[in-house]
């Protein structure tokens, strides 16, 4: 089982998401999944990935418009190999696609011996392997949302450290009962608050459970939920670290 290893899989057709799932959670355990081109798009821009598979007919998004962004000059995955899949491919639409930086296409249906010959071939040696987490500054971030104000801030940080936890506890404790709507909830009231306050890290994970959790996604939202709830853990981590900056302000 290679879990180091980070793929992340853009398909809105969930019989495809769920037959990649099954094929591959044995060998590799670090998988995400996109429903669509903004999700997509937001996690491309903040996470760094090994490898990218790409439906190239998702919503929102034209492949070409999609991969311009994602390979555009400084961007997180400009070096990640991006894989396109399609149900069928004419030799014209495979050189726009090879001629705007995609690294291989593969055609639907697509058999599980050639799936994983190509894993083999585009993911990087394990000695290789780094994969930076993405940072924010709370602080910095908050401050500005505040306008300066050091001490709207320090309120709005008690009473993130006090909610978060919180909304994180009853979340799991709704998933784990079934009660989707109810984590949808709290899961859009959490995305709300922590998008406000600039903590993208937190946002992007609310904003991919909350999906999961609208379209009643079962196989992913304990998935999708796990990163935010250890997010949230470590944001509280900080706390301390965070008051004596804001003191020093």
């Amino acid at each position: 089982m290679n879990s180091s290893f980070s793929i992340f899989i853009a398909d809105d057709n969930k019989i495809n998401r769920l037959l990649f799932q099954s094929q591959q959670e044995d060998q590799y355990k670090n998988l995400t999944f996109a429903t669509d081109g903004k999700i997509a798009l937001n996690y491309l821009q903040h996470y760094k990935f090994d490898l990218i598979l790409l439906d190239i007919q998702m919503p929102y998004f034209s492949d070409l418009e999609f991969i311009k962004i994602i390979k555009q000059q400084g961007a997180i995955n400009q070096s990640t190999p991006i894989i396109a899949i399609t149900a069928q491919l004419q030799s014209d639409q495979q050189k726009a696609l090879i001629s705007a930086q995609f690294d291989e296409c593969l055609i639907k249906p697509i058999l599980l011996d050639q799936l994983n010959e190509l894993l083999r071939l585009w993911l990087p040696p394990v000695t290789n392997i780094k994969i930076p987490a993405i940072e924010v500054d709370y602080v910095s971030s908050l401050v500005q949302k505040s306008s300066g104000n050091i001490v709207l801030a320090t309120t709005i940080f008690n009473k993130l450290f006090s909610e978060l936890p919180e909304q994180s506890l009853l979340i799991e404790q709704a998933i784990k009962a079934n009660e989707f709507e109810l984590a949808l909830e709290i899961t859009h009231k959490l995305h709300g608050s922590v998008s406000f306050c600039g903590f993208t890290d937190m946002q992007v994970l609310a904003n991919t459970l909350e999906v999961s959790l609208l379209e009643k996604e079962n196989h992913l939202i304990s998935a999708n939920f796990n990163p935010l709830k250890n997010k949230i853990a470590g944001f509280i981590l900080q706390k301390q670290n965070i008051f004596k900056q804001l003191q020093a302000m």
